[in-house]
């Protein structure tokens, strides 16, 4: 019997702290900013850059295309191993920018790609 009371007192209490907020506290449609309002300078496209790089470090040695990617000044450029030879890589889904992805075939880079 015990058990059975402090059961539905918990099974309360989790029902009592997952209740709605009172309405003077509720986010209301105009608390949330329109695209057009932000004022984001959000980019969706890969800079002129990254893309120039991308392309010229493909006949590259690996080691000469990381050195390139790596000494670009004019902005932060990363970059990650896809594939080598054979064998592919694990890679996180994430689309980054500023992220250049290299595969490697014989220690030459025969693709690059931004992601």
């Amino acid at each position: 019997m015990k058990s059975l009371i402090i059961g539905a007192l918990t099974a309360t209490l989790a029902l009592t702290a997952c209740s709605t907020q009172s309405s003077d506290t509720e986010v209301t449609s105009s608390a949330i900013p329109t695209p057009e309002s932000s004022g984001s300078d959000m980019q969706f496209e890969p800079s002129e850059t990254a893309q120039a790089v991308a392309a010229e470090v493909i006949g590259m040695t690996e080691a000469e295309a990381i050195s390139t990617i790596e000494s670009v000044s004019s902005e932060e450029l990363t970059y990650r191993v896809t594939r080598r030879d054979d064998e592919s890589y694990p890679m996180t889904m994430d689309y980054r920018l500023n992220r250049i992805n290299l595969e490697i075939d014989n220690g030459v880079v025969t693709k690059a790609s931004i992601g």
